[in-house]
């Protein structure tokens, strides 16, 4: 029954019905508001009626339908008598059949109501045949039509069915008589009345209040709550346990399954198919949530150690090839010496041997300055520099340099910038000596500074263009690609130590080719 009051109050609400102004009878609005409980939550064992007042404080009591099914629409029959009901029965119920056996059809006198495809008609007279039966409903309703109606499955099936019916109408009768105020001691005062319990629920709409009334089935109760506990025990305690299993293996054995394996997916290092439930709320989201800062954390030093052991092979492979060929040369010549050649010929070897291990040192002097620089974080001697008094320092140092060269300068004033000023100056003249090494006789060199971030320091000058593919690649460790720039000498380190340099600084070089050469550029990182 409590389902029954709020059923009917949620309908009452969710169609708008406003409670202050509820519809009078035999207006469109009751009309509409009947169709819209109808079929609502509707059972012909439990039947309701609902009492308010309506906007002209009038008293309206609205039953429960009871259909009688046609092929045109649905007949609400329940204003209608008990006796009237019987007989109808006895016209149009199961022991006539259904739709072929009728052979009855019924002219209805009253409302029809149309709603979403659905036709309701609330009757006011039923007649059937040449008027050999006619009922009138106890509850007058306005005749606005007739129609013919050929009614196919009646409401009751069984007489078990009507008679639970009508005994749940009287329930209801005597409940509603307590609610307006009869003082009735007791409540189940028939017969009837004893196999139904009643009751009454006051709505949101505060003037009105629902009836209604359900079946007690003793014997059925008795035997579900009493013979039939074990196996409702025993099944319970089964479906417990399963759910429990289900439950468990839901929140924790499969969580911590997917874990395990995401864990040895990390343990495999596949970091790309790593995906850890990181959503959870739980202790398994905690682990989770840890595993994947492990796993980034392990990501990103196994490709630190892969990248810095690529840089080593490549260090080691390219170190050692440009060690190979003076030490093959410093050998033939010592082998010459040995043979007890000519004092002049003696001579020249031991200048070879001298300037090849010259230029060994220097390389290993390079190689060594890289390596310190690679594994250098942060500046310690940090201070702020005139980087205008430091160019031009550097440009005076290496003007002999220049000296069949047309070297160009704009050298902006007050230009600063905090750094190792040793540093600097190793990086401002490895640009000076780049420029001047790979620059052609007469060739012109231009430098400028200025206190732009975005273009601070350029140097430019003239020679044949790098393949566009080779420019980002001059910054690398001992590459030479260009056949001009390696027949110039050097060991391949110089530019790269100038990006570490500049690295350390917060700063970066860019080349690019112009229309007659080569343009280094130092702007902000």
């Amino acid at each position: 029954m409590n389902n029954r009051f709020r059923g009917i109050d949620y309908r009452l609400t969710e169609k708008g019905y406003d409670p202050d102004n509820m519809p009078s009878v035999n207006t469109p609005e009751y009309d509409a508001m009947r169709f819209d409980v109808a079929y609502y939550n509707w059972r012909l064992e439990q039947p309701y009626l609902m009492q308010y007042y309506d906007g002209q404080n009038k008293q309206v009591v609205m039953r429960s339908p009871l259909l009688l099914y046609g092929a045109d629409g649905d007949i609400d029959i329940s204003d209608f008598s008990e006796k009237d009901i019987r007989e109808m029965r006895e016209v149009y119920g199961p022991k006539k059949g259904f739709s072929d056996d009728v052979g009855y059809i019924a002219m209805i006198y009253g409302k029809k109501i149309e709603n979403n495809g659905h036709t309701i008609y609330i009757p006011n007279r039923i007649c059937v045949g040449a008027y050999d039966y006619e009922w009138t409903a106890q509850t007058p309703v306005e005749e606005v039509g007739q129609w013919e109606a050929t009614p196919i499955q009646w409401c009751f099936d069984e007489d078990y069915c009507m008679e639970a019916y009508f005994a749940a109408r009287e329930a209801i009768a005597i409940e509603l008589r307590c609610v307006n105020g009869e003082d009735i001691k007791d409540k189940h005062e028939t017969e009837n009345a004893k196999l139904f319990s009643s009751g009454s629920n006051a709505t949101i709409f505060g003037r009105g209040v629902i009836v209604a009334a359900a079946p007690i089935e003793w014997e059925t109760a008795y035997n579900n709550h009493f013979y039939g506990m074990a196996s409702v025990t025993n099944s319970l305690y089964i479906l417990f346990l399963f759910l429990f299993y289900k439950l468990v293996r839901r929140t924790i054995s499969d969580p911590l399954t997917d874990t395990a394996r995401e864990a040895n997916l990390v343990a495999n290092l596949a970091f790309d198919e790593f995906k850890p439930d990181l959503k959870r709320g739980d202790e398994i989201g905690e682990l989770n949530r840890a595993l994947s800062e492990m796993a980034a954390t392990l990501h990103t030093r196994w490709d630190s150690e892969r990248d810095l052991e690529d840089k080593r092979q490549q260090f080691v492979s390219a170190a050692s090839h440009d060690l190979k060929t003076p030490l093959a040369l410093i050998g033939g010549y010592a082998e010459a010496i040995a043979q007890d050649i000519s004092p002049e010929e003696n001579a020249r070897y031991l200048a070879a041997i001298e300037q090849e291990t010259a230029r060994m040192n220097g390389l290993v002097r390079e190689m060594l300055d890289y390596t310190r620089l690679d594994r250098t974080d942060e500046l310690k001697n940090r201070k702020t520099l005139n980087l205008t008094a430091l160019v031009r320092d550097v440009l005076t140092e290496y003007a002999p340099l220049f000296e069949k060269r047309r070297l160009t300068a704009e050298i902006a004033d007050g230009v600063r910038i905090r750094g190792d000023e040793t540093l600097l100056r190793r990086a401002v003249g490895c640009l000076l000596e780049n420029a001047a090494k790979y620059s052609p006789e007469n060739g012109r060199v231009y430098v400028r500074l200025t206190n732009a971030r975005n273009d601070l320091l350029t140097v430019e000058n003239d020679c044949e263009p790098i393949p566009e593919d080779e420019l980002p690649r001059l910054f690398e460790m001992f590459y030479r690609g260009d056949k001009a720039r390696d027949r110039a000498g050097g060991h391949g380190l110089g530019l790269a130590i100038l990006q570490k340099i500049l690295a350390l600084h917060y700063l970066k070089c860019t080349a690019e080719n112009t229309k007659t050469g080569v343009r280094f550029t130092v702007r902000s990182k």
